[in-house]
């Protein structure tokens, strides 16, 4: 019996060729535009700045860490505990994902930690592909010198000093919502200075 015949495959409908070309034309300029934003970003040297605490990451696990440990609270042990216990703490998916956003539009990613440095080279580490810089400024004065010089462009931070400080320097502030269950000490009022706030950022 002769081998069967399948007639030949029916031609593309006429508008595929042009869906697909206004596709690739539509991604290319995306593309186009997201590459020179990067390059223009990258070359000014912006600069967006995240509280750690109770910004980024729900740190309240590595502060009762220390609490447990009965570290004495603002001593080098104590930093050096909370420093440490970063494992127990967990990452805020709302703020990281708004930081990384920015960082792919070429912008740098400062983490300001409300804290002392000891015992901070493996924290540091952990954060290493998101964070460019991470900062540990002693006073809300030293962090505001920081804000003012520096080429940055927003501010996010959970706590009232943060706003204020962004406010002062001339940078546009952006509140990360605090969790209730959160024990970190810092003042929290959420619309107080009338800036804008981050949605589903407590969790």
């Amino acid at each position: 019996m002769a081998d069967q015949q399948h007639p030949p495959a029916p031609p593309p409908p006429p508008g595929f060729f042009k869906r697909w070309f206004a596709r690739l034309k539509a991604f290319s300029m995306l593309a186009g535009a997201w590459g020179f934003i990067f390059s223009v970003n990258s070359l000014i040297g912006f600069q967006a700045g995240f509280e750690y605490d109770d910004g980024l990451s729900y740190s309240t696990p590595a502060f009762q860490a220390a609490e447990k440990d009965k570290a004495t609270p603002g001593t080098p042990d104590y930093w050096n505990c909370v420093n440490r216990s970063y494992a127990y703490e967990r990452l805020k998916p709302v703020p990281w994902l708004a930081a990384w956003t920015l960082k792919a539009l070429g912008v740098k990613i400062a983490v300001f930690c409300d804290r002392g440095p000891e015992g901070s080279d493996s924290l540091e580490a952990s954060w290493r592909k998101l964070a460019d810089y991470f900062l540990f400024p002693r006073t809300e004065d030293e962090k505001y010198r920081v804000l003012e010089r520096r080429r940055f462009i927003l501010y996010a931070g959970a706590s009232d000093s943060g706003i204020i400080q962004a406010r002062k320097a001339g940078v546009h502030p952006l509140r990360i919502m605090k969790s209730p269950t959160s024990i970190v000490k810092s003042d929290y009022n959420l619309g107080k200075f009338g800036e804008r706030y981050l949605p589903l950022s407590s969790f």
